[in-house]
């Protein structure tokens, strides 16, 4: 499902004309919607609760700082409000301050020499949050997509749809109903797991179990215009990367690690198959299976700041309550010996 997401672009407005355009243009270039009150002569507490819905209904937020401060409102410029709420409320944002080399040769014109103080501790307020540095309008515009491009990945949203690919009522019932009867079926596994004196399985790790098994990963590739041979379902996936984000999987490094495993031989993975690979861990992440964490790493005795794939703890009951479930398969069909553990 193509999501568009919204996102909030702050700034002064009479000194950023060319900047903000660079950045709306950006935003749209990405397929996403941008919003702003540029034009917008924010007042009096009416209109300050009009801005705060239109960041409420925002799934990211932008801000971009140069030498002004601008309006203020009891003794705090509007951009810094909006800022502090944004952050207040939990929608990510991303602060673009203008370069410390760049400072330096602004047009006199677009300082507010009186409030360099007030600047200076907006700029302070937004290095405590994701914060990139710019030097002119283009250079800002390819910062903001890269940024935006992170945010996206690091903490999705819940973004727009088109209309028409949303569920019809028809769909959304039968979707309630198998809600409900998965409910009740889990209601019958826990019930009869009580009474078994084996490792008892949650009713929520049997129903994973089989929705891992009912998903192919060559639907996955399929989905993103790339046939593979491979023909094995999440689970067995699961099994094949366990080992991997065990110790921690680069997310960059994914594709490359993952390609001989679906038998795909392509040194240099295309982008379908670095999103195939995404789709199939964000399966394993909404699972719970699999989170991702910033980790400081070394190369060449330099430090660097990498995105890994990490087992979680839930992750590692599931392989327990996963593995059971095999051997139990195993039993029932007569074969009685554990020497197939999937692990």
């Amino acid at each position: 499902m193509d999501v568009k997401y919204q996102v909030f672009v702050s700034s002064t407005f009479v000194d950023l004309r060319e900047e903000r355009r660079s950045v709306i243009e950006s935003i749209l270039n990405l397929g996403h919607i941008p919003v702003g009150m540029e034009a917008f002569q924010a007042s009096d507490d009416t209109q300050w609760e009009y801005i705060k819905r239109r960041i409420d209904e925002s799934d990211y937020y932008v801000v971009i700082v140069a030498e002004r401060y601008g309006s203020e409102e009891k003794g705090k410029s509007y951009t810094q409000m909006e800022y502090e709420y944004a952050v207040e409320i939990g929608v990510p944002v991303a602060a673009f301050l203008l370069d410390n080399v760049a400072r330096k040769t602004w047009p006199a014109e677009n300082v507010e020499f009186e409030k360099k103080k007030k600047i200076e501790q907006l700029r302070k307020l937004c290095q405590k949050k994701l914060v990139k540095f710019w030097k002119n309008s283009d250079d800002l515009g390819g910062k903001v997509a890269l940024a935006l491009n992170e945010l996206t990945r690091q903490k999705p949203r819940t973004g727009w749809v088109r209309a028409d690919s949303i569920p019809s009522k028809d769909v959304l019932e039968e979707l309630s109903r198998l809600s409900e009867e998965r409910r009740h079926l889990q209601s019958e596994v826990e019930k009869l797991s009580a009474n078994n004196e084996k490792l008892h399985i949650p009713a929520s790790a049997l129903w994973l179990i089989n929705d891992l098994k009912r998903k192919s990963v060559a639907d996955f590739c399929f989905a993103r215009g790339i046939e593979i041979p491979y023909t094995a379902n999440l689970l067995d996936f699961f099994w094949e990367i366990l080992p991997k984000v065990t110790s921690g999987l680069g997310t960059f490094m994914a594709q490359y690690e993952l390609a001989p495993i679906i038998h795909v031989d392509d040194k240099s993975p295309s982008n379908e198959l670095s999103y195939a690979v995404h789709d199939i861990f964000n399966e394993f992440v909404l699972a719970n299976l699999i989170e991702r964490r910033i980790q400081q790493t070394y190369s060449f005795e330099k430090p660097r700041t990498d995105e890994l794939y990490f087992l979680t703890d839930y992750g590692k009951q599931f392989v327990m309550f996963a593995r059971e479930a095999s051997l139990r398969e195993i039993q029932a069909a007569g074969k009685g010996n554990a020497s197939t553990d999937p692990g």
